[in-house]
């Protein structure tokens, strides 16, 4: 018994040593000076800033970020308690540290002035530095472009002392804190900021400062902004306590931190790892020779000697991670390219599509970019698929894969080769083909870059192979080692690494490939996806901040961003079908020749055509109103006063149902609506808050504000063709999964402030409060309404009589301003816009063709031999025939359309969205119309019209000429014609 209780102990004692010798594995090797000094300062009082996210700020009563977090991971190793010190600034900070009132700062740069009363450990994170401007500076690039110049940092930032010393030709404006340095390069008050990256990124999108940019890093080593931990410097041993912590932090701990609070603010190229047998293979062809084409924007091109575009930003990133350099070679054109891979006197080809007759001396990675092929054609000869094109003409480069389809599967359909894809526009614009096939966004940008404004796309090439929208590496056949590396190259990006390049040469991220992450998909969605990896999409073209078609056929706007998050999700590409309107968009996507419709609202009518998801976009409904109007306390407050809602907003039916005692008419938009709001011709305009927000600070309709809010809101869907159930499904499993920081990536990217340089700062500050309402305090403002409004009824009740009277006067008056109103811009005789109103919106369509280079076209007109009909018989008799010209015209042109009485018997009508070929059509049209009326005494009356088209450089006087000299020759050729700036071409 004695030996086995000696046994048992002896066993028990050996379990405890080795439980002992584990514990003590993974303890801080910690001497005992050392751990009898943790015994006896049980408590560390450490600094804590108020805002410089991501690292160290405060937020909702507690200390956040990654040197927060960082330090807590060390408090909890060591078994010590922290203190945060909140409130005080930069500088005071470091005096107190100096004073022994602060025993450790967290996040702290060494310098010479400071190591002499700081302790400071081994660095523990890099946050690099960089330069922040506003948006429209084109001038600062790195520090030698502030010399004359104003920078604002924080007092006491390290910045401070070797700028002072290193840079004395640099203007420091010393601040607060970083906020306030940021807030004064917004407003004006500094040239630029700096700073580390993460950390203006954070605030820049925490503030809403959208008119800000970080222009890039600072190479200079003096500025290298290494993060570490400083002691006060009466205690050494607490440093060297802190450095055993800093060193026992792993990996994986360092790796969480970093996941949590620097994705996406510090972007860090991650080195592949490589195989003996790979190094080898790099060390034997350190340089590979890769393809560059001249002209194939935005994915691979040559600029001043200089590779360029998504695809050269894709390989030069993998050169980066696997460690080789890149020779690009320019100048052959895409078949000479094929043949020197075939030679094997080119190593890679980048953005190439895999087909059968190319795997014979070709290697293909898998893809990494999506790139859909499409159909373009002159806009009044539209193609939407590839059967439309049979007996057609089809211009394709020689040697793309085009080519090998169509010999190989549509010999109806001619070919005719050229040299590249901008060869393919112009032989359709000349007439020596109907249409050309190539991929969506190089036909986008070559048409929005070389003004082809007769060019459209017009249907997708759908040929039934899915794959052939994919971008691939080619490998040249006899390396497969280099197609394995490659490989595991385009495997290695990251999501955000390739979505930033496709931001930065696209605008969006639709052309990213897509593996799918996040959804669990049934059998059917799979085989969906599997069927069909790209679908189409129609967008609405004007509908900011939510979104819109671009510069370039660009998707942009809130819309485009919650559509690429919910793409992403799915694992599918999209390609955007651009239409002229949101009206268009809808019926494209009823009749099923786009897939979906980017934002819609539900309406019985729409349900009959489309399937809705569940809404992922809810915007409050809002009511503008002019600035002196009092606020709105509900819709029933308003009876008998007229409200606009804007088309394709789903709400007449409804708001006319619920409120029958209001007046409630449709708008072409939000703009026309505020316009009219502006001009008094009705109460005010309900729309969503974000459109409504963003028309009256782009517009300036500086007298109007938000007067009230709606008791629902407006609710955005993705409108989906109803014969595919497993799209939508895929979709609203998308929608759910957006999550809350996503929403507010979006609103805080889209719904925000832009400061005016130039303007006067109380615009400024007008513009910002505006928009902080529109944004984070809508609710407040309610209730300070309805405050506001039981004090004005309390009021009111004590001058009721008063009140009633001065109302019955305001409505006189708004009456008689109604008239003066349409007195000064409306023809007495004709009713149609008198001479002084039709300059004013010839001048607003002018503004309107520089901005977004729409067409215009103007007619000038003229009653034939007026001057006879009023000799011949009277004045009466010739207003009359007036009026009824007046009438004719009207009844035969277009709502858009805006006419005008010029003078005497000559008129003039604007065209927007027209060009000179539409113009002559419709001229022709009223010509026609006019010469067919009998008029009252006189029977027949003809007309003489000039046309002009305008230039995107055309004042509103040379326009006027053009069109009037081309009247005067329909005139001198014997009337009763149409003449089109100066030609010949008469009816």
């Amino acid at each position: 018994m004695l030996r086995q209780t000696s046994l048992l102990t002896y066993i028990t004692s050996l379990i405890l040593l080795a439980l002992s010798f584990v514990s003590q594995a993974n303890e801080i090797p910690l001497t005992q000076e050392e751990k009898t000094w943790l015994l006896n300062h049980q408590k560390i009082r450490v600094h804590n800033e108020v805002s410089w996210g991501p690292f160290n700020y405060h937020e909702f009563g507690r200390p956040k970020g990654y040197s927060v977090e960082f330090m807590n991971l060390l408090a909890e190793k060591l078994s010590i308690e922290i203190e945060y010190v909140t409130g005080p600034t930069w500088g005071e900070f470091l005096n107190m540290l100096d004073h022994k009132e602060l025993d450790v700062m967290l996040n702290i740069i060494k310098t010479d002035d400071r190591s002499k009363y700081i302790l400071f450990t081994d660095p523990y994170v890099n946050n690099p530095s960089g330069i922040v401007v506003r948006d429209d500076n084109r001038t600062v690039r790195d520090l030698r472009d502030l010399n004359g110049r104003v920078l604002a940092i924080p007092k006491g930032f390290f910045y401070q002392e070797i700028i002072e010393k290193h840079f004395p030709g640099i203007q420091l404006l010393l601040l607060k804190d970083q906020v306030d340095s940021l807030k004064a390069v917004a407003f004006g008050r500094a040239d630029a900021t700096m700073g580390g990256i993460a950390v203006q990124n954070h605030l820049i999108r925490k503030h809403l400062m959208s008119n800000l940019k970080v222009v890039g890093g600072i190479d200079d080593p003096r500025f290298a902004n290494l993060l570490r931990i400083g002691v006060r410097d009466d205690w050494p041993i607490f440093r060297s306590i802190m450095q055993k912590a800093i060193e026992s932090v792993t990996k994986e701990e360092r790796d969480r931190l970093s996941r949590r609070w620097l994705e996406g603010g510090l972007q860090r190229t991650q080195t592949l790892h490589l195989d003996k047998e790979e190094q080898e293979f790099l060390a034997a062809h350190p340089v590979l020779r890769v393809h560059n084409e001249m002209a194939w924007p935005p994915f691979n091109y040559n600029e001043q000697g200089k590779p360029k575009g998504f695809s050269i930003d894709v390989m030069n990133l993998i050169a980066k991670k696997t460690g080789f350099r890149i020779q690009y070679v320019s100048g052959p054109n895409w078949n000479d390219f094929l043949a020197m891979t075939q030679e094997r006197e080119l190593d890679m080809m980048l953005n190439i599509v895999n087909t059968a007759e190319r795997r014979k001396y070709i290697r293909f990675t898998r893809p990494y970019a999506v790139n859909p092929n499409v159909i373009v054609s002159k806009k009044s000869a539209k193609y939407e698929s590839i059967e439309s094109l049979f007996g057609k003409t089809v211009a394709i480069p020689k040697g793309f894969f085009y080519e090998e389809i169509l010999t190989n599967e549509y010999p109806q359909i001619k070919q005719h080769l050229v040299t590249d894809a901008i060869e393919s526009l112009k032989a359709i614009s000349i007439g020596k083909a109907d249409a050309a096939l190539g991929e969506a966004a190089v036909f986008n940008h070559l048409i929005a870059k070389n003004l082809m404004n007769d060019l459209t796309v017009s249907g997708e090439v759908d040929v039934g192979k899915p794959d052939l929208a994919n971008l691939r590496i080619g490998v040249r056949s006899d390396w497969p080692i280099l197609q394995r590396i490659m490989d595991r190259a385009i495997e290695s990006l990251t999501r955000d690494e390739v979505a930033a390049i496709s931001q930065r040469w696209m605008g969006n991220e639709n052309y990213v490939a897509r593996p799918g992450s996040g959804l669990s998909l049934t059998s059917a969605e799979k085989a969906y996806l599997e069927k069909q990896p790209g679908i189409t999409f129609c967008a609405n073209p004007d509908w900011m901040p939510l979104e819109q078609i671009g510069p370039g056929g660009r998707h942009e706007g809130m819309v485009a961003d919650y559509l690429n998050l919910m793409a992403d999700r799915i694992g599918i590409g999209m390609t955007m079908l651009p239409t002229e309107s949101s009206q268009l968009s809808l019926e494209y996507a009823q009749d099923r020749r786009c897939d979906i419709m980017s934002a819609a609202f539900e309406t019985p009518e729409a349900k009959r055509q489309l399937n809705f998801t569940k809404p992922y976009l809810r915007l409050p409904l809002v009511i503008a109103i002019q600035e002196d109007s009092l606020f709105v306390d509900g819709l029933k407050s308003l009876k008998d006063k007229t409200i606009g809602v804007p088309k394709g907003y789903g709400l007449l039916k409804k708001l006319q149902q619920d409120y029958p005692k209001i007046n409630v008419i449709e708008v072409d938009s939000v703009a026309d609506g505020l316009r009219i709001v502006e001009e008094g011709r009705i109460f005010g305009l309900i729309g969503a808050i974000a459109p409504v927000g963003h028309a009256i600070r782009k517009h300036r309709f500086l007298n109007l504000k938000i007067g009230g809010r709606l008791d629902e809101d407006w609710k955005l869907a993705v409108a989906i063709r109803n014969d595919s159930p497993e799209l939508l499904s895929m979709f609203n499993k998308a929608t759910e999964y957006i999550t809350e920081e996503e929403h507010s990536k979006v609103f805080q990217r889209w719904v925000s402030v832009k400061f005016e340089h130039d303007a006067n700062y109380e615009l400024i500050w007008k513009l910002v409060f505006a928009a902080l309402f529109i944004i984070t305090i809508i609710t407040l403002w309610n209730w300070k309404l309805s405050r506001l409004n039981k004090q004005l009824k309390s009021e009111i009740s004590l001058r009721e009589a008063a009140e009633q009277q001065l109302n019955q006067l305001n409505e006189k008056l708004n009456s008689k301003n109604t008239e003066l109103s349409i007195l000064s811009t409306t023809d007495a005789l004709t009713g149609l816009n008198n001479r002084l109103h039709i300059e004013l919106l010839l001048e607003e369509e002018l503004y309107r063709l520089q901005r977004f280079k729409h067409p215009l076209s103007i007619l000038l007109l003229d009653v034939d031999l007026f001057k006879k009909i009023n000799d011949q018989y009277g004045h009466l008799c010739g207003d009359a025939v007036l009026k009824k010209f007046a009438q004719i015209l009207r009844e035969n042109t277009r709502k858009t359309d805006k006419i005008g009485r010029w003078g005497g018997e000559e008129f003039m009508i604007l065209l927007p969205e027209t060009n000179a070929q539409m113009a002559y059509r419709l001229a022709e049209k009223l010509r026609t119309a006019i010469a067919a009326e009998m008029f009252e005494e006189v029977d027949q009356v003809t007309a003489s019209f000039g046309l002009a088209e305008a230039a995107i450089d055309h004042s509103p006087r040379e326009l006027i000429q053009i069109a009037d000299a081309a009247l005067y020759q329909a005139k001198e050729l014997g009337r009763n014609r149409v003449i089109n700036g100066g030609s010949v071409e008469s009816a």
